[in-house]
């Protein structure tokens, strides 16, 4: 399933940003947004979701292709799950929903700590579609560092160690 994912999204025929990489180009920078914050130069919502795309345009292909999200960007829990079931007992185990949750909660603190002075410079319904993209993004950054944790934590202790001990035995003797 992985496979095909990367083929079509990173593949000689791949769609959509082909040549295009993460550099500058338009719609990057800083921009006056509405103009209700005192001269503060905060990026405007077209700013903004042009970085969104180009950021994550990548993943969210893989996404789609796994069926993770829709062409929406909206969540498929049902695939999500049943993908998460295949994996190793070992890195399952690993996964906690609680401490997504709490990379979330804080994640989203600080985000918007750190965009406070830019927050009356969009409208009431800029400020929900926003607030609901930083949720999806640090939902899916979340989940990636915990999943990724779980990875790493199971072939320490499944491979690395075992390994390490079993090579200081040889040496020993």
């Amino acid at each position: 399933k992985m496979d095909s994912a990367f083929a079509v999204c990173f593949g000689p025929n791949a769609a959509g940003r082909q040549g295009k990489g993460k550099g500058k180009g338009k719609g990057k920078g800083k921009g006056k947004g509405k103009g209700k914050n005192q001269g503060q130069q905060c990026p405007t919502m077209d700013e903004i979701m042009q970085w969104v795309e180009d950021e994550f345009f990548e993943d969210g292909c893989v996404l789609e292709q796994l069926g993770w999200i829709d062409a929406e960007g909206n969540e498929v829990q049902d695939v999500i799950d049943a993908d998460l079931a295949t994996l190793n007992e070992g890195v399952l185990s690993g996964l906690s929903e609680q401490a997504v949750e709490q990379c979330v909660d804080e994640t989203m603190q600080e985000m918007e700590e750190e965009h406070a002075e830019c927050a009356d410079a969009y409208t009431q319904q800029e400020v929900a579609v926003l607030e609901a993209v930083a949720l999806r993004i640090s939902s899916y950054k979340c989940f990636m560092m915990n999943l990724k944790e779980a990875c790493s934590n199971y072939i320490q202790t499944a491979y690395v160690q075992p390994l390490l001990e079993s090579l200081y035995t040889a040496a020993g003797k």
